[in-house]
């Protein structure tokens, strides 16, 4: 694969790595039969008590976090195609788009679980950390000074 200049494949060796973790994020939200502990732990009952409180709510909680799931595969895949083609070749718009979706993603996704007040809010801390590190990298390549 021919990479456009090492900051670039660097960065996108980087960003991979952040997709695949949402990736499997996004799987694990599809795979669950209930809600994520830290869920439980927030609401403070276990998923025996909402089940035997409403079996419909229940079932509704689960079809959203599926739902929550699909939606970053999906999204996380298509960052893994914008970085395996437009994104090595140096252009510009892949930057834009990556950077754009990634922080709306992350910073939402970390400032949900600061509020829920999950463990999990250190890993998407790594994972912004990260980010931003990939996204500054080839920041050069992708806007050259004229």
């Amino acid at each position: 694969m021919v990479w456009a200049t090492k900051r670039i494949k660097y960065s996108s060796i980087l960003l991979l790595v952040i997709l695949a973790a949402g990736c499997l994020f996004g799987v694990a939200y599809i795979a669950a039969t209930t809600l994520m502990p830290y869920h439980l732990d927030y609401i403070g009952m276990s998923s025996a008590d909402i089940q035997n409180f409403s079996p419909k709510l229940h079932n509704l909680i689960l079809v959203f976090l599926k739902l929550m799931g699909l939606s970053g595969l999906l999204i996380m895949a298509n960052g893994i195609v914008i970085t395996l083609i437009p994104f090595r070749r140096a252009e510009r718009w892949a930057w834009i788009s990556l950077f754009a979706v990634g922080l709306i993603d992350l910073i939402s996704l970390l400032a949900v679980t600061f509020y829920v007040g999950a463990w999990i809010k250190w890993v998407m801390l790594a994972l912004i950390a990260l980010f931003l590190v990939a996204m500054l990298l080839p920041v050069r390549d992708f806007f050259p000074k004229k």
